[in-house]
């Protein structure tokens, strides 16, 4: 069973597998991968509020495709029960 996911949270993983913040002019938050550009773009989340199944699935094709994640590792953060 998957469990909500708050901007926040998708975030630090983000930043843990090596994604830079970018600093841009709207209200998108982008993520980039420094070695080989891979983008992550997603709307104006507020830190709190949960991510949509849609922008789950196109962050986790984006880790996976780009290899820096494990698709059963990224599975695993969905269904964490958090701490």
């Amino acid at each position: 069973m998957l469990r909500n996911i708050t901007f926040t949270e998708l975030e630090e993983l983000l930043l843990r597998l090596g994604f830079t913040l970018v600093p841009t002019a709207g209200s998108h938050h982008v993520f980039q991968y420094p070695s080989s550009g891979a983008l992550v773009v997603l709307p104006g989340y507020e830190k709190k509020a949960y991510i949509d199944t849609v922008h789950l699935v196109a962050v986790r094709r984006i880790l996976v495709e780009n290899g820096l994640i494990e698709q059963i590792a990224f599975d695993s953060f969905l269904q964490k029960i958090p701490s």
